[in-house]
């Protein structure tokens, strides 16, 4: 079941609100831990109904093993708790990728085994395997059965994330808390979600369908244009940031509706001034649980810089890896740790020389530009089917394929057009991105959205702060910051029917995290 579908929006969600205010009304907080764990699970075996049976077996053996490790803090109970879950992802993730690479090793033919991917798959151990790191640890609520079993089972987090901590979110489930629910929660629960699927269904369903031909392409090893290579690398990097912000701003909406807070993922990560910076941004809830169970155990910082350079790069191989059996995704993660390394070298030279060297600045500002370039040139190997997908891809945006331009464009070069044409060794042809005027609007106006105007968390921060939802307001709020007025009604009325719309006339699309 997708959040993007009109069964979840019109059907799912209503009877889920309307079961957890009766609970609300007429139980108390136990009540609602039972319905919205059978909600959960309901929502998760619309997808693949036998897969429920995974989720409960999974939650019933890491809650047996947090309690005899609650007991005992035993090491070898622990790293048995661990390796169970690391087999169970390996083998429904992993198993075709590890037998494929050894074929390629061996020389002979790979022959798929047939396994239907669990949605969240990676999400769900991630944060049962942070659970049982947290009772060894001495830092995990008592959370007991019913709350446990919500925790891992939590409908809006459960298929992408965000990531959540047990602490942070289960602890809000309090009889108080629920009965203090006002409007104002389902007010900005509302915005978030229609704002979510504004991202989704209107602008990276959009993206998607400038950036898949071209992709397309270059998996079946066909010539791809200059521009078009481009263009279908810049669509695919606002798909993928607005498919995924989109995702995690609706499941922070939905959880809203039940007064629970969950923590946000995103943070304009386009506008980061350093990859330092782009990963305090992006995947946030991400981001944190690769430091704090990945980063932090192999030592950190804490054992010298060339220790820690080795650190980040052992953590971005796998958290590539994490994103996909692919090693695409692997090369995208170590990609993204030689970034990091060649960051925080850079930084370890200023602090040496000081931040105030001309030199030092001139370099900081040109940095900070390639900033985007650099996440953008990683998008490639993300996206890309294959290596030699990726190949062309990238020689294509070198221009080796040549470089298209079509008739209608050259007649707005004037009289410059032959010059321009033969200098820049350019043809007349179609383009599969850029063939339109319409992608072209679409592209200045989304690249506006990205880098003009403020997230969704700064939309509603004054919201927050008035209703007492949020705590202190940390920017200025912006001129078009979201206020409960009859205008706003009718903009998110506006909206709901421009969703509701798109998603009628067409059958809704997966969200890209769903295959992780």
């Amino acid at each position: 079941m997708l959040f993007n579908s009109l069964s979840f929006l019109l059907i799912f969600l209503p009877i889920v609100l309307t079961g957890f205010f009766i609970c609300r009304r007429y139980g108390n907080v136990e009540w609602i831990f039972v319905w919205l764990f059978l909600c959960s699970a309901a929502f998760y075996g619309a997808w693949e109904p036998r897969y429920i049976f995974l989720l409960v077996s999974s939650i019933l053996f890491n809650y047996f093993i947090a309690i005899q490790i609650a007991r005992s803090k035993s090491r070898a109970l622990l790293a048995f708790g661990i390796v169970v879950n690391l087999a169970s992802l390996a083998y429904f993730k992993y198993l075709n990728f590890i037998l494929q690479t050894w074929s390629s090793v061996l020389g002979s033919d790979f022959q798929p085994v047939a396994i239907t991917l669990p949605l969240g798959i990676s999400f769900i151990t991630f944060i049962q395997i942070a659970f049982l790191v947290d009772v060894f640890r001495d830092r995990s609520d008592d959370l007991g059965f019913p709350k446990y079993a919500l925790f891992v089972s939590y409908f809006p987090h459960l298929i992408a994330g965000p990531i959540i901590h047990h602490k942070e979110v289960m602890s809000q489930f309090t009889d108080a808390r629920l009965a203090a629910i006002s409007a104002n929660h389902v007010v900005g629960g509302i915005a978030l979600i229609l704002c979510g699927l504004f991202k989704k269904v209107i602008i990276a369903d959009t993206m998607a369908s400038y950036s898949t031909p071209a992709f397309h392409l270059a998996a079946q090893l066909q010539p791809i244009s200059f521009l078009d290579a481009w263009g279908a690398l810049l669509a695919f990097t606002f798909q993928i940031y607005f498919d995924f912000s989109g995702y995690s701003d609706i499941a922070i909406g939905l959880s809203r509706l039940f007064g629970v807070r969950l923590p946000v993922n995103f943070d304009s990560p386009y506008k980061a001034t350093s990859i330092i910076d782009f990963w305090r941004r992006w995947h946030i809830t991400l981001s944190r649980f690769l430091r704090d169970y990945l980063y932090v155990p192999l030592g950190g910082n804490r054992h010298g810089v060339l220790r820690r350079y080795a650190n980040l790069m052992i953590v971005m191989l796998l958290g590539g890896l994490w994103h996909g059996a692919s090693w695409m995704f692997v090369i995208w993660g170590g990609l993204h740790g030689a970034y990091l390394i060649i960051n925080h070298a850079f930084q370890f030279l200023k602090r040496q020389l000081g931040d105030q060297r001309v030199p030092l600045v001139i370099a900081s500002r040109l940095f900070s530009l390639l900033v985007f370039p650099a996440v953008m040139l990683s998008w490639v190997f993300f996206r890309s089917e294959s290596w030699l997908g990726a190949k062309l891809m990238l020689r294509a945006m070198l221009g080796f394929n040549g470089i298209l331009l079509p008739e209608k464009y050259q007649a707005l070069l004037g009289s410059l057009s032959t010059q321009v044409m033969s200098t820049f060794h350019m043809h007349t042809g179609d383009l599969v991105t850029f063939g339109s005027s319409r992608a072209v609007l679409w592209m200045v106006l989304v690249t506006a959205f990205v880098f003009l105007l403020p997230n969704s968390q700064q939309l509603l921060a004054e919201f927050d702060r008035n209703s007492g939802f949020a705590g202190d307001l940390q920017f200025r709020p912006p001129l078009i910051a979201f206020r409960p007025t009859a205008l706003s009604a009718v903009v998110a009325a506006g909206v709901g029917i421009a969703v509701l719309a798109a998603i009628y006339s067409g059958v809704p699309s997966e969200f890209i995290y769903f295959q992780f």
